[in-house]
């Protein structure tokens, strides 16, 4: 019996040896996201931000996981390196962006304290654009066209025909909308960005103004509507209005969401705007609205 008990146990032995030493297969490690932002001065659980670490010999490896900190003191962007290495030596490493921004209430933060990506396409009318990712350097629609009831403000071709359907619609429902502001320059978008900071404050103009290059009224795929063309025409008061609840039960069926909601204010990095409707086409817009999500929701970012 001693016998056979020793056999299996240098059959195992073996086994084992001849396991390790056939593992060639480096670990796998696997980042919940490629880019992250943390607070100034947080603490940050680094483990937090790892979705699977695991090895086909060795099993879960998450206690393994080797990484840098970086310095939270300072606003700026830094790089964790993750690596991972398993009994046979086989290791993997992962890289992970970390943008350090000062949050103001509310989860906003400045579009100062980040680099943007520069998004591929901005043809895409489902493009996400906002302080995070931005438009190709010189890149303008070509399509651009005035809208039915304000010739001074412009969509894309495909926005401002679902626009002329949403406008009518409205309008056939007895609802009043004026068409504010469209499409913008990046000049445009610059002015109104720097006049922002100097009446207001950096603070401020970050919850409500987009940085030239950030915006999405540079896509010709935005416009701000509202109920008057007088006095304080984009302000809260437009989400009790006729266009404001119509933005909000129908908006979808044309193709447009309210991009800023009110209790999205930490996700989306903005403030309030009941009068800002984007176009993203219908397909996307009810996905949206049906999910009762963001784009940034969408694309995970």
């Amino acid at each position: 019996m001693k016998k056979i008990l020793l056999i299996v146990m240098c059959l195992c032995l073996v086994a084992c040896a001849k396991t390790k030493e056939e593992d060639t297969e480096a670990p796998e490690l696997k980042l919940k996201s490629s880019r992250v932002r943390v607070g100034l001065n947080s603490d940050i659980d680094y483990l937090a931000f790892i979705d699977k670490a695991i090895d086909e010999v060795d099993g879960e490896l998450i206690d393994e996981v080797k990484y840098n900190e970086i310095d939270v003191s300072k606003v700026g962007q830094s790089i964790v390196t993750y690596t991972l290495k398993d009994q046979a030596d086989n290791e993997t490493a992962q890289k992970l962006i970390v943008d350090v921004v000062e949050y103001y209430d509310g989860g906003i933060f400045s579009p100062l304290d980040v680099e943007a990506d520069t998004v591929e396409s901005a043809d895409d009318v489902t493009v996400l654009i906002n302080k995070m990712h931005q438009i190709p350097k010189g890149w303008t629609p070509d399509d651009l066209e005035p809208v039915l009831d304000n010739p001074s403000q412009m969509l894309r071709k495909e926005a401002n025909e679902a626009y002329t359907r949403f406008y009518n619609d409205a309008k056939s429902k007895g609802i009043v909308l004026y068409s504010i502001s469209g499409y913008r320059t990046n000049d445009l978008q610059t002015k109104y960005w720097n006049n922002m900071v100097k009446v207001y404050g950096e603070e401020y103009a970050s919850q409500y103004s987009a940085y030239p290059g950030r915006s999405e009224h540079q896509l010709g795929l935005a416009m701000d509507v509202s109920y008057k063309t007088t006095g304080d025409r984009l302000s809260e008061s437009v989400a009790q209005s006729d266009i404001g609840k119509f933005i909000v039960s129908d908006g979808y069926k044309y193709g447009f969401i309210l991009r800023y909601p009110q209790d999205k204010v930490a996700i989306t990095n903005y403030g309030y705007e009941p009068w800002h409707i984007r176009y993203v086409g219908v397909d996307l817009a009810t996905q949206l609205h049906e999910q009762g999500i963001t784009l940034e929701e969408y694309y995970n970012d």
